[in-house]
């Protein structure tokens, strides 16, 4: 794969994921409860706010991280890493309750899904310098 065509699949997941964070995941507790509400915050709407309110800013953060991706590299750095300790947490939960286990093909996969895509598309593997 070109350095080019790298950096632009890397933009695109880059803006997909942000619009999926700012457009999509706030309805998704509603549209796909098994897969995305957990039983327990349900019971507390405040969790589920906290939980939209910080992907919606990681998701406003990725817009210019997409457009500039080597400026933003701590960004993407961040969005694998929070989203690898995110499913792995939320991995295990599934399995120390069982009424959750329907995470693990709902909200788990998407974190992972993402994680892989920005570690097989990060900017440090552009070039020598990283630069197009």
């Amino acid at each position: 794969m070109t350095d080019t065509t790298r950096k632009r699949l890397l933009q695109a997941v880059l803006l997909l994921t942000a619009g999926f964070l700012v457009l999509v995941l706030p309805f998704m507790f509603d549209l796909w409860p098994a897969g995305f509400r957990w039983a327990h915050p349900a019971m507390h709407p405040a969790y589920e706010r906290m939980i939209i309110a910080i992907y919606f800013s990681l998701g406003l953060c990725l817009v210019p991280a997409a457009l500039d991706p080597q400026r933003h590299r701590i960004l993407i750095d961040f969005t694998i890493v929070s989203s690898l300790l995110h499913g792995a947490v939320m991995t295990y939960d599934s399995f120390a309750q069982e009424h959750e286990m329907m995470h693990l093909v709902g909200d788990v996969p998407v974190l992972f899904v993402l994680a892989a895509l920005l570690i097989w598309l990060h900017p440090s593997r552009l070039g020598h310098d990283g630069v197009l």
